[in-house]
């Protein structure tokens, strides 16, 4: 079975996943649009009116806290972690009043992020372009995968991804499975000096929705071996 996400309207289970953070002093990064990731730790939780509200231990410079897209963190032997965003300010309580740059509130993520193996890549097209780009998967969730890789052309924010067939490398690559996504979209690109890394948003029909979910079951039985 896959670990079991690391969100929940049940108090307890959220309250736990946070308390190991702050006690494992694990540290967690924040992704940015088109900007270098953000480190820090999470030192104190709460709830507000239902929402989750984390305070992290030192302020982030952000002009918005929308520029905040996921939260991600990484508990040794474990996959990669994390929360969905849009990250928002928190500003209804005197806490947030003091502290500003340091308390954020989460939203729901789509599925658990999970690390692939080595082997794992993704072949797609852009819309309007004919060239056929072929690159490496790094991890992957129900909500849509991170890519990287040389490719022809410079990407874009929001470029429409074609027919997007992604290959999954089992153990010692004997096990292998293919999910094919019709639709999705460039939601995140990252600097990097010798590959172009960015961040791909799954728009699922029912159907592939479903292929996807077992497609996440068969990489998290393998991950958590």
């Amino acid at each position: 079975m896959m670990r079991r996400q690391p969100w929940s309207t049940d108090s307890r289970m959220i309250m736990e996943i946070i308390s190991g953070l702050i006690d494992g002093r694990i540290p967690v990064t924040l992704l940015r649009q088109g900007k270098r990731p953000l480190q820090s730790r999470v030192i104190a939780f709460y709830s507000y009116r239902h929402i989750p509200y984390l305070l992290l231990a030192r302020p982030l410079e952000l002009r918005s806290a929308y520029q905040i897209q996921d939260l991600l963190f990484k508990i040794r032997g474990m996959p990669i972690l994390g929360f969905s965003c849009p990250v928002t300010r928190e500003s209804d309580t005197i806490l947030a009043t003091m502290m500003p740059q340091s308390l954020f509130s989460l939203e729901l993520r789509q599925g658990t992020r999970i690390e692939t193996p080595l082997g794992s890549t993704a072949t797609f097209f852009l819309r309007g372009r004919s060239q056929v780009n072929t690159s490496v998967m790094e991890n992957i969730s129900l909500g849509g995968v991170k890519l990287s890789g040389q490719l022809a052309h410079a990407l874009g924010p929001r470029d429409l991804v074609g027919p997007c067939t992604l290959s999954l490398a089992g153990k010692d690559a004997v096990i292998s499975r293919e999910v094919t996504i019709n639709n999705a979209v460039i939601s995140r690109i990252e600097k990097s000096v010798k590959h172009q890394v960015f961040g791909v948003k799954f728009e699922l029909t029912s159907v592939e929705e479903q292929q996807l979910r077992e497609h996440l079951e068969f990489l998290g039985k393998l991950k958590l071996r």
